[in-house]
């Protein structure tokens, strides 16, 4: 979508406009590679347009196997690339199935996030969800599954920040125009769009549980990512790269192709851990109170010491 070309970005049509976790990346790489380093290569984000004759070709994969502009790695056009940088090692796998690519042109650095775990005892007289992330990757489930459980708790509520607004795409949301009227409608939902990352983030602090019924294959979840380090209680299936981001610190459930039936799972799950919540008010404090919840490989150190590692690998030959 966009390329770090000798220390500066060449942007495309798709990226110039979009806040997205790719765009995060390459702010990350900016701010913490070592600058010698990114000023002798260009790192091109998924779907590169232009490769370079003047340094090394790196592609930093963050989307899908299946998605149409990984055409240009087929018949082994892996080898245009000096380098290929994954965000998840089930992502690295996919690649290296169907396009044929050696183990030895690759390697996995997990995205990072700022934000460092610190645990904080929330209050739980009322139960705060949230969902925030694009609607396409299970808001649709999000609504009626949590429509059932209001129904029988009075003192939960749900956020959602959600809009691909924030990929520059808005025109996207009017497939989604009713569903957000119903949330904006319900007394325990609060839809707020599309908001910068400090404010979810703020929202996130606040919150106890990130509602996740993802139908869409991940290859790596930033929103999960930072919803752990929150301290939020996150609920999800075991779909794409979910349970590797998760690194045993959510509860996760199988995945069911079944629309239905995958909201019937989710909602037994959350309403048995609010009547468990009935029981004992501080249930989700100690759930959170864990080192786990640290995720020291989606650390900002750890993701620097990688790309420094991958990069003096590829200038070295």
């Amino acid at each position: 979508m966009s390329c770090i070309y000798k220390g500066g970005i060449v942007e495309t049509n798709l990226s110039k406009n979009s806040r997205g976790g790719t765009e995060m990346m390459r702010g990350r790489l900016l701010n913490y590679v070592n600058k010698d380093l990114l000023d002798k290569v260009a790192i091109h984000f998924s779907r590169p347009r232009e490769l370079y004759k003047d340094a090394p070709n790196i592609l930093y994969c963050h989307d899908l196997v299946g998605d149409p502009e990984n055409k240009i790695l087929k018949d082994g056009g892996w080898k245009k690339f000096d380098h290929i940088v994954f965000v998840s090692h089930w992502q690295r796998d996919q690649y290296i199935m169907v396009f044929g690519i050696p183990y030895s042109k690759c390697s996995v650095i997990p995205n990072a996030v700022e934000l460092e775990y610190s645990f904080e005892e929330k209050q739980t007289d009322k139960i705060r969800f949230i969902y925030h992330t694009t609607p396409h990757r299970g808001l649709q489930l999000v609504y009626p599954i949590f429509e059932a459980l209001a129904r029988e708790f009075d003192n939960i509520h749900l956020d959602v920040f959600s809009s691909f607004k924030i990929y520059g795409w808005e025109q996207r949301d009017e497939k989604y125009k009713d569903l957000f009227d119903k949330i904006k409608s319900h007394p325990n939902m609060t839809y707020h769009g599309s908001k910068s990352n400090e404010v979810v983030l703020k929202a996130l602090k606040e919150s106890h549980v990130f509602l996740f019924p993802s139908i869409w294959m991940e290859t790596s979840c930033i929103a999960m990512i930072e919803a752990i380090r929150s301290g939020c209680v996150v609920i999800h299936p075991s779909y794409g790269a979910l349970p590797e981001t998760a690194n045993s610190t959510t509860v996760m459930y199988d995945y069911n192709e079944d629309y239905q039936m995958h909201a019937a799972i989710s909602y037994d799950i959350v309403r048995n851990i609010l009547l468990n919540q009935k029981q004992n008010k501080n249930l989700f404090n100690q759930i959170t109170a864990n080192t786990a919840f640290e995720l020291p490989h989606n650390s900002i150190s750890n993701f620097t010491s990688s790309w420094d590692s991958v990069l003096k690998r590829v200038l070295n030959g």
